[in-house]
């Protein structure tokens, strides 16, 4: 069985993005996308997509330009720019949802073409086994990776018009199927 798009669509879509969609779908023929049972699900989904639209109406350069003591170029993967960031200090200035990492379709100051990739866990249950000066443990190499590919996922399918809930459970299976060693004590 598979994914039946239609119910996943954040708006119309041309013949051309879901053929796109279903490309990227190809090996998620037995995936099922779980029901959606977050508490206050329905204003999350309302929030998604008022984010979503509205990074189809942005240009390339938002306008904001995160300093460069904020903001450091890791390398380019699959078409984007993947950017190690200070996702602390992202977090409690500009969007207190901006977690490990993040893209244009679901942060306004994003630029499209860049994934942003937190340097610390700091705004998660992890384990609290490798915690630095400040109080917060540094991701490791295996979950930075394993995250970018999550975002780069989520943001491919969010693009074509896929809503935030599904393309985000596809990355998460998609991080899962990729299975990178995640080890809390490895330093990037």
């Amino acid at each position: 069985m598979s994914i039946d798009i239609d119910q996943y669509l954040a708006f119309p879509i041309s013949m051309y993005q879901r053929a796109d969609i279903q490309y990227l779908l190809k090996d998620f023929s037995n995936f099922e996308i779980p029901k959606d049972n977050r508490n206050g699900a329905p204003l999350w989904n309302k929030l998604e997509l008022l984010a979503q639209k509205a990074a189809f109406e942005k240009d390339k350069d938002t306008g904001f330009l995160l300093p460069k003591k904020y903001k450091k170029f890791n390398r380019e993967q699959d078409g984007f720019k993947i950017y190690r960031v200070d996702g602390l200090w992202i977090h409690r200035n500009l969007n207190v949802i901006f977690g490990h990492g993040g893209h244009g379709y679901v942060h306004e100051f994003v630029p499209h073409g860049e994934i942003w990739m937190a340097e610390i866990h700091h705004n998660c249950a992890c384990q609290e086994n490798f915690k630095n000066e400040k109080g917060y443990h540094p991701i490791s190499q295996g979950y930075f990776d394993s995250a970018v590919i999550h975002e780069i996922t989520e943001c491919k399918l969010m693009s074509k018009g896929m809503i935030y809930w599904a393309a985000h459970n596809i990355a998460l299976e998609t991080e899962r199927r990729a299975a990178f060693k995640i080890d809390p004590g490895e330093i990037l």
